[in-house]
């Protein structure tokens, strides 16, 4: 599972406000909450994390001070301990994570950079890693520490008014991505996972003469194996990771015109933890 750096995303939406009555008959107008916006900052090879996050819908940014790219993960453990959680993640075994809720996280930030995506986090303890496999060892990110836990709880900034999507919609299945007509590449992106497994969304943007091959052939390169000679055949576009079954998260686009790859590298626990892309989990767009 070789992934792209992304960068790309500052999940917002538009205010709104609605009428309240006053006792003389006249309305007042009240602007909405604004969602809470939590930093984490990424190194390699650790997070450093709040102590606490707020419930409901947060814009989660990761930023990289680390020299290789970076993702984070939220996933709800529920009833499984973090220890257990530790255990599975550190070898990306998602059979053994079956009982987690996976909500989604910013995928991937470069080094220097940053990555932003809107999720929603209900009160609970969460599990948070890095599945990137180094190019050093094809370890996990995660094995060599980044993995960490933390605690969310409804709090006064608590919002759970989801984003206004003005930039259409991503789905994610049993394999494929599929955009729909309002899609153009920019504005609020819905990005929704309707299959059974837990998927991510690598978006990448093909260099001047690349074509879908090379894209291909340097992501398929096998962990711990250098990629193939040259800069690689494309530049970071955006992305998300750990997106659970029925689950919904949201990303802010501005994709300039070009082609563009979308990836996912999750592994398929029904078939020895072979990554979505080798079963077809690949596509590539246009935006004009």
């Amino acid at each position: 599972m070789v992934t792209a750096v992304a960068l790309l995303a500052l999940a917002g939406c538009g205010s709104s406000s609605k009428p309240s009555s006053s006792g003389n008959g006249s309305s007042t107008t009240t602007a909405a909450k604004s969602r809470p916006h939590v930093t984490i900052e990424a190194k390699d090879f650790a997070y450093t994390l709040p102590a606490s996050m707020p419930s409901g819908w947060v814009d989660v940014t990761l930023h990289n001070s680390g020299k290789t790219g970076h993702q984070i993960a939220f996933s709800k453990l529920g009833t499984m301990s973090f220890t257990a959680f530790k255990a599975a993640a550190i070898t990306t075994d998602v059979k053994k994570l079956a009982d987690v809720q996976w909500v989604g996280g910013p995928n991937n930030a470069d080094p220097g950079g940053s990555v932003t995506a809107t999720i929603h986090l209900e009160p609970g303890t969460y599990g948070v890693a890095c599945y990137i496999p180094a190019d050093s060892d094809g370890k996990t990110h995660a094995e060599h520490g980044m993995i960490g836990q933390v605690t969310v709880a409804q709090s006064p900034d608590s919002v759970e008014d989801a984003p206004r999507v003005d930039g259409g919609t991503i789905t994610l299945s049993e394999f494929s991505f599929q955009t729909d007509a309002s899609f153009t590449g920019t504005g609020t992106v819905a990005i929704k996972n309707v299959g059974t497994q837990v998927h991510e969304a690598i978006i990448v943007k093909e260099a001047d003469g690349a074509t879908l091959d090379k894209v291909k052939g340097f992501f398929l390169t096998p962990p711990g194996t250098p990629p193939p000679a040259g800069p690689p055949p494309f530049t970071s576009a955006g992305g998300i990771v750990g997106l659970g079954p029925n689950q919904t998260m949201y990303q802010t686009m501005a994709l300039t015109p070009g082609k563009y790859v979308m990836l996912c590298f999750f592994p398929d626990p029904t078939k020895g933890n072979q990554p979505h892309a080798l079963e077809g989990m690949v596509k590539e767009i246009t935006v004009s």
